[in-house]
C-alpha cells in the first residue's frame, strides 16, 4: 500500500508499505480516506526532532475494514471513549471533551496522574440561527482550516507548503468511501 515516508529533514515521499493485517485481537485494519499534515510533524520535517525514517502522519478520517475480536471501536462522547483517552493521556497532561459525556467520569483514577480534563457541551445550535445565513452566502466559509489540498502522491508539496507557511492546513485526499 503507498504511505507517506519520511526519509530525513525536508524529505517526505510516497513509499510502499506492507499491507496491514490483523495480528493481535485488539487491532483494526483501517482504510485511510482523508489525512492531513500535523503541525507537530513539522519538528522532524524541520529537523528539529529526530524521527526514524519510516512512516509518517497520524491524523485521518478512514473506514474500518477488519477488526479483532477485542478492538475497542468507541464512539466519541461513550464512558468507554472517555476512559480510553483519560488511560492513553501521559500524566500532567489535560484530556479535551466536546460535548456532553455519557456515564461516569474517571476522576479517581486521573487526581494522583495529574491528569485534568477541560470542555463542555457544543452549543451548536445556538449559533446556527445567527451564522447559518453568512455560511450559506459564503461570507463565512467553515472549512478554511484546510487551505491546501493535494492527493498523497504530492505528499511533499502538502509537508513544504505547511513548512513554508502557505498553508495553515494540508488536507492529503487519498480515497474514497
Amino acid at each position: 500500500m503507498k504511505a507517506a515516508i519520511f526519509t530525513g529533514p525536508g524529505q517526505v515521499e510516497v513509499g510502499e508499505r506492507p499491507d496491514p493485517v490483523i495480528q493481535k485481537t485488539t487491532d483494526a485494519v483501517v482504510r485511510v480516506v482523508l489525512g492531513c499534515v500535523c503541525g507537530s510533524d513539522l519538528w522532524y520535517y524541520r529537523g528539529e526532532s529526530p524521527h526514524a525514517v519510516g512512516s509518517i502522519g497520524h491524523e485521518f478520517i478512514g473506514v474500518v475494514e477488519q477488526a479483532g475480536a477485542d478492538a475497542a471501536l468507541e464512539c466519541v462522547g461513550t464512558e468507554q471513549s472517555i476512559a480510553t483517552a483519560f488511560a492513553v493521556a501521559r500524566p500532567g497532561s489535560t484530556v479535551g471533551i466536546v460535548g456532553v459525556p455519557h456515564g461516569q467520569l474517571p476522576f479517581a483514577g486521573t487526581f494522583f496522574r495529574n491528569t485534568g480534563w477541560r470542555g463542555g457541551p457544543a452549543p451548536a445550535r445556538i449559533y446556527i440561527p445567527e451564522l447559518l445565513g453568512d455560511v450559506l452566502d459564503g461570507t463565512i466559509s467553515p472549512g478554511l482550516v484546510f487551505d491546501y489540498e493535494t492527493g498523497l502522491d504530492q505528499i511533499a508539496d502538502a509537508y513544504k507548503a505547511m513548512d513554508e507557511r502557505r498553508a495553515i492546513k494540508s488536507l492529503v485526499r487519498i480515497g474514497a468511501l
